[in-house]
């Protein structure tokens, strides 16, 4: 089940399933739609919540597998009860061999530690700082697409994936990551794609086999290790200078344990590359879809430009700029909802639990995809068209909790929730009040849903010069 090229669970079908305790499909059902399932896990998960409801159970042996659509269960699971329910899933598993245990994928004590000692980092004040860096950085991006011949053609989504990389350098360790942009992009998707093939081949070779996927996989940490290695010595040899910066680098190395000790190399590698990851490649896949979505929608798009127009006048935002760009928030905060990056979620019950009225048992994996929460009829009315002004003037606050979740929710929160927001509001005024993107003509485009959502291929987009 769910054998497709997403970070899912290797599920197995077998013919003495275990006793249900929720609707859901037969083995033998899902056999016959084993092949669509791999075309389109993400259709599945919808026709599956719209046929079953609100928490499905899937027919895989003596495992428990189910998904639970229900806003009250998923605040239960992440919130309620969350300490019932960890991370120890293969979606995380895997991917810490990339992030290693990261404060994406570390549990316990170990992440509640860590969260803690990052958390100032992110503090809505110091956000604030950090409003100019990423103008600056959009600036530049828009300084290389006018020396371009009209009408150029450009993948927004490697351009996107490029700029919130150097943001990320920029803000949160007062480093010019932009020279290395290409190869650490690469790296970085080699690094998840690789992620995507173990997640769905768990009979996949051992990563010590010098075979040219492994190979390709253990080029791309080294590229990564080496980038995190350079910024590390870097700063440490500035340790006799004063003032040296005020940045969530200089945070890490300067933490301290318990018992008065620094963090290893090996705790600071694993939370670099996890900040570098979930950082930007997450708000590069929001701003791609965006782009994507104003060129289908025209009407939003000359509203978008209206506002820019009204507020900027031409000129670069600002902080101080946000609170009146109340529709360029909301374009964002809809694409989000329509397009979540991180589109699945994954927990295993430590003990048995009741969930939305439905018993699981200890052990189970509970999968909830943002995706499919985001398109309840009942929260979201026509929740396949986009419409920003869903989120003006309060008209969210009707929906009920847990029904809008881009970032996750309950203590895990995505930690840089409104970095990303405000980054995406920033980078989203600065270029659409110079340019409109249009989708290049013959190129079909198509969701992959990887370890965030992508658009297959890359999108390929004309630029328009405004007047």
């Amino acid at each position: 089940m769910l054998v497709s090229a997403s970070a899912t669970e290797p599920f197995g079908l077998s013919c003495t399933p275990m006793k249900p305790t929720a609707p859901g499909p037969s083995g033998p059902t899902l056999l016959r739609q084993i092949r669509a399932i791999q075309r389109d896990p993400l259709q599945f998960l919808l026709d599956c919540a719209q046929t079953y409801g609100g928490v499905v159970q899937f027919p895989v042996g003596d495992w428990p597998v189910y998904a639970v659509n229900d806003p009250d269960g998923i605040k239960h699971v992440l919130q309620d009860n969350h300490r019932n329910y960890s991370k120890d899933t293969v979606q995380f598993n895997t991917l810490a061999l990339v992030t290693g245990q990261g404060l994406l994928t570390s549990d316990g004590d170990y992440w509640l530690r860590q969260r803690r000692m990052l958390q100032p980092a992110f503090h809505r004040q110091r956000i604030t700082g950090f409003g100019a860096a990423m103008v600056g950085a959009t600036e530049r991006l828009l300084a290389r697409w006018d020396l371009l011949a009209p009408p150029a053609a450009l993948d927004v989504d490697a351009e996107m994936m490029a700029l919130t990389l150097e943001i990320v350098g920029r803000t949160l360790f007062t480093a010019d990551l932009s020279h290395a942009a290409r190869d650490l992009v690469s790296a970085v998707l080699i690094a998840l794609d690789y992620i995507i093939y173990r997640a769905q081949t768990p009979l996949s070779l051992p990563l010590f086999l010098p075979t040219p996927r492994n190979l390709k996989f253990r080029n791309a940490l080294q590229t990564l290790d080496h980038a995190v290695s350079r910024l590390v010595a870097d700063r440490r040899a500035l340790a006799a200078e004063t003032p040296r910066p005020n940045d969530l680098l200089q945070m890490l190395l300067d933490a301290r344990g318990e018992d008065g000790t620094p963090m290893s190399d090996t705790q600071l590698r694993d939370e670099i590359i996890t900040l570098i990851i979930a950082g930007h490649e997450t708000v590069a896949s929001a701003l791609t879809w965006t782009w994507y979505l104003l060129a289908e929608n025209p009407a939003v798009e000359a509203r978008l430009g209206a506002e820019l127009a009204g507020v900027l006048d031409g000129r670069p935002p600002t902080m101080e700029d946000l609170p009146c760009l109340t529709y360029t928030r909301a374009v964002l905060d809809e694409a989000l909802r329509l397009y979540p990056p991180a589109w699945l979620i994954t927990r295993k019950a430590l003990d048995a639990d009741v969930v939305a009225g439905h018993a699981l048992p200890a052990g189970s994996l509970v999968i909830i995809s943002p995706y499919v929460v985001h398109r309840r009829a009942e929260a979201w009315p026509e929740p396949e068209r986009f419409q920003p002004e869903r989120f003006l003037d309060g008209q969210t606050s009707a929906a009920p909790r847990f029904t809008y979740l881009p970032f996750g929710g309950g203590p895990r929160l995505c930690i840089g929730n409104l970095f990303a927001l405000t980054e995406g509001v920033l980078i989203l005024a600065t270029v659409a009040q110079r340019y409109q993107l249009r989708l290049t003509p013959g190129h079909g485009v198509r969701v992959d849903p990887l370890v965030t959502i992508r658009p297959h291929g890359g999108l390929p987009m004309q630029l328009i010069r405004r007047s």
